[in-house]
């Protein structure tokens, strides 16, 4: 008896089993899209929503998140004889030339900061501190290079919760949650590098000269 009941088990283990099998491939499958699910849809959901946000839209995102910047940093100088010289200078360098893109602040932002739709924040230290005006020049030069190395609103959407992409694909709209908390994220960012090539390219490309901006970098 021990030896058939052996026998039958023997054989019942070598038995096909469908149900464990559709087990396993449905285990494998749920896994796979969990994993798509955290690791993938993010990065592409930021990416598709990123691509298809018109120009208009940044700059009306940008506004708003400047609104929720001056939160922390107080209002921009806005003497008229400072707005007109920074229109110049909006002017005689390459990118944006609309008025009102590049804004001096006294507190809040290290040395300068971009944001989506183009819009500059320059600390009032680098108009005060230096005599040369290729130093502030220098800043906004870098910061045009940074926003065109990297979509400014990447780092918005990455910095905020994944629904927010799903807001701004929707809705076309930001929360001023979103917005808000962002606009501290961004004054206590670290600035990001870049290379000597790209500043080099750049520099020559506005007809500049890069010592005085990199004695301030350094300074």
């Amino acid at each position: 008896i021990d030896a058939i009941e052996k026998l039958r088990t023997v054989i019942e283990r070598r038995r096909p089993h469908p149900g464990r099998l559709r087990f396993v491939i449905i285990t494998s499958f749920c896994v796979a899209l969990t994993a798509a699910a955290v690791f993938w849809l993010p990065d592409a959901l930021r990416q598709h929503t990123v691509s298809i946000v018109p120009d208009v839209k940044r700059a009306e995102i940008g506004a708003a998140l400047f609104e929720q910047v001056q939160r922390v940093t107080g209002p921009p100088c806005d003497a008229p004889e400072g707005q007109a010289v920074l229109t110049r200078l909006a002017i005689r360098l390459p990118g944006d030339p609309t008025p009102g893109q590049l804004h001096i602040l006294r507190d809040g932002v290290s040395q300068a900061a971009h944001l989506p739709g183009g819009k500059i924040l320059i600390n009032s230290n680098l108009v005060e501190d230096y005599t040369e005006p290729d130093v502030v020049a220098g800043f906004v030069v870098a910061e045009r290079l940074r926003a065109e190395d990297r979509d400014p609103l990447i780092d918005l959407l990455e910095a905020s919760p994944i629904w927010s992409s799903f807001q701004l694909l929707t809705t076309g709209a930001l929360s001023d949650a979103t917005l808000e908390a962002y606009a501290e994220t961004l004054l206590t960012a670290e600035t990001r590098p870049l290379s000597d090539d790209v500043l080099e390219k750049g520099f020559e490309a506005a007809s500049m000269r890069a010592t005085p901006y990199s004695y301030a970098v350094d300074s």
